[in-house]
């Protein structure tokens, strides 16, 4: 242990948490209860303590170092640690069936609510649940420091130090109003959406990664496209604003009334559940899996 580690206390630890998650000190202050001198002095006195500044200071806020970034992750991991003893004993108090805690992209988000979490919670009736929409990279990552014990994403990429289970796979699919002219057909080519305005996933989408290359290779401009979440690209579209390019389970669970169209060529969408353990699940967890694959396997099929 580094000398100066026993001088650290806690509530700087906490004051610089809540700076790093609220962004600013006003904000930060509102959150712990305290006057904002006393955030900004509980950071100083943090940063003496450890010997090296965590922000830099730019017209009067807090902007985040390296070193914050690297050390907000190691912090992280003790909180989430606490909060998970301290569910384990509320769970124990209350003589539940213990919790889950899960963290999903929005693609697979509707799924999740209105069809898995039901089937679960009717065989659990006691589970505890913690139930994210996150992107990806924010879901691999807090996977990883243990605040989900499963994530759903749709994406082949899983990093090294996680478990992945493939819970099925699909192809993207165009999407169009009803009354779009190429409603009338069941599939469409890249040819084809060179004369329409695209409606793009989000650029931090792992489907919008393969879109790019397939577009470039068609040599496709989308200087006139709309770039939004997949959710969302639905709606647009059957606004008639353009045809949007998404994932199949998104099309098929949308409450928009659009006409899904085959894409040529195609564009595999995996869709994967993490976790940390490479054991095999058992009771609400086991069920939740089972589910999961049962539910999309009847979507695509």
């Amino acid at each position: 242990m580094l000398p100066f580690m026993h001088h650290i206390q806690q509530r700087q630890i906490e004051a610089f948490r809540a700076v790093m998650i609220a962004g600013s000190i006003s904000a930060a202050a509102a959150n712990l209860n305290i006057t904002q001198p006393a955030v900004s002095r509980l950071i100083r006195d943090l940063e003496a303590e450890i010997g090296f500044l965590l922000f830099n200071r730019v017209r009067g806020r807090l902007v985040p170092r390296t070193q914050a970034s690297k050390l907000f992750h190691e912090v992280e991991r003790v909180f989430v640690g606490l909060d998970h003893i301290s569910r384990v004993a509320q769970d124990i108090n209350a003589e539940s069936e213990g919790f889950i805690r899960l963290g999903t992209v929005s693609s697979l988000n509707k799924l999740c609510a209105s069809v898995v979490l039901p089937e679960v919670l009717a065989a659990h009736p006691r589970l505890s649940v913690i139930f994210d929409t996150e992107s990806t990279e924010r879901v691999l990552d807090l996977v990883s420091l243990r605040h989900y014990d499963i994530g759903l994403i749709c994406s082949e990429y899983v990093p090294t130090g996680l478990f992945s289970v493939l819970l099925g796979r699909g192809d993207a699919v165009a999407v169009v109003a009803v009354e779009h002219p190429l409603a009338q057909r069941e599939s469409v080519s890249m040819e084809d959406l060179s004369k329409e305005r695209l409606i793009l996933p989000g650029r931090t989408s792992p489907l919008r990664l393969s879109l790019e290359k397939t577009i470039n290779a068609a040599d496709i401009n989308t200087s006139n496209s709309i770039e939004a979440s997949l959710a969302n690209g639905c709606r647009l579209a059957s606004s008639n604003l353009g045809v949007t390019i998404t994932d199949p389970l998104v099309a098929k669970t949308s409450s928009a009334k659009v006409k899904i169209l085959k894409l040529e060529p195609a564009m595999s969408v995996s869709y994967q559940l993490v976790r940390l353990e490479k054991a095999r699940p058992t009771g609400p967890s086991a069920l939740f899996e089972a589910s999961f694959k049962k539910a999309i396997e009847n979507l695509l099929n």
